[in-house]
This record gives structure tokens, sequence and C-alpha cells, in this order.
């Protein structure tokens, strides 16, 4: 069985996780990888998790599950991060994100966090970094005057962190003027 921790980063819609075998979760939380129906030989696919509204999945919650047999991969959201801070013990990670937290190109819990909806309904309420510096690049690279680098600092451009960075503190930021170059 696959077990897949999703929220706001993949539409619940998406066809790949109705698949036979894919048993689609809630965003992954603490004690989420005890719970009976994840057995040994066993896949988790952690993409998202809480970090705010519960306690967050913690690191030795992976190394036990990967310790009785489950093999874990993580990608873009926390799961990108733990794969990163625990490829070292066999945490698998794949996607770019991950790839830029292995490589240290980034290194903040925020660059991905996602505030999201407390009604279950797992609703991105805030934009994690990693977007806005991809919108940047890509921009760039289709000729677009952009006056702010995509590889701006862990801080929004507003100068606000994790979950107040929201659509309107977005639309706040642009018409204050340009982030700070990094």
């Amino acid at each position: 069985m696959i077990h897949v921790f999703v929220g706001p980063t993949l539409s619940r819609s998406e066809p790949q996780l109705s698949a036979p075998g894919i048993r689609r979760w809630p965003p992954a939380r603490h004690g989420d990888l005890f719970h009976a129906t994840i057995r040994d030989d066993d896949t988790v696919v952690l993409i998202d998790g809480v970090y705010h509204q519960a306690p967050a999945l913690r690191h030795k919650e992976i190394l036990a599950a990967m310790g009785r047999g489950v093999h874990v991969i993580g990608a873009a959201s926390i799961g990108a991060l733990r794969a990163a801070e625990l490829a070292p013990y066999g945490m698998l990670g794949v996607g770019s994100v991950y790839a830029a937290y292995h490589r240290g190109d980034i290194t903040a819990d925020d660059e991905v966090a996602v505030g999201q909806a407390p009604d279950g309904q797992w609703e991105a309420l805030t934009w994690p970094l990693v977007n806005l510096r991809s919108v940047l690049r890509l921009a760039q690279e289709a000729g677009a005057q952009v006056s702010v680098s995509p590889r701006v600092s862990r801080r929004s451009p507003t100068g606000v962190r994790g979950p107040g960075r929201t659509r309107r503190s977005r639309g706040a930021g642009s018409r204050s003027g340009p982030a700070p170059q990094c």
C-alpha cells in the first residue's frame, strides 16, 4: 500500500491519488506514521504536513517508521525538507524543492510553509517562498522585466514570515516597492 500525505500542494482531485493501492491522507502531523494501517514494507509519500495548528511530524517518527521497514519518500513541502534532513538515514527525496534543500540552496522551514485552513478543507491560506522564487525565475526566463531577484531572502518581500504570507500581504508588498535584492 502507498500512503500519500497531501494537502494544499496537490489537489485532492488528482487522478493519481485515486489509483488502486493508494491511500490519501490529510497533511501529516505528529503520530500519523504510527497508524495501524501503515504496515511494514508499505510506502509513505510525505508531501504536506501541519506546522502551526497541530504538532508537526517529527524526525524520530520518520526514522521509527523506516526502522520497521516502511519506505518513506519526501517531496514538495515538509516532505522535501524532511527528506533532505534524513537522507543520510535512508529517506528518499524527489523533486526540485528537495534538490534545493539537499544542495543547501534553501535551509529554513518557512521556505515551504503554507498556512492551511483549520477546517480540514486543505485550502492554502498562504504562499510558500519556493513558489515565489519559481514564478520570478519563470517570468525572467520569459523576458519579463522583474525588479526582484528570484534569489529573494528567507523573508518575503514585505518582511512577513510563514503564516502571515497571504495574498493580501503580497499585494500590499507589491505596492510598497520592490523586495530587497539578494
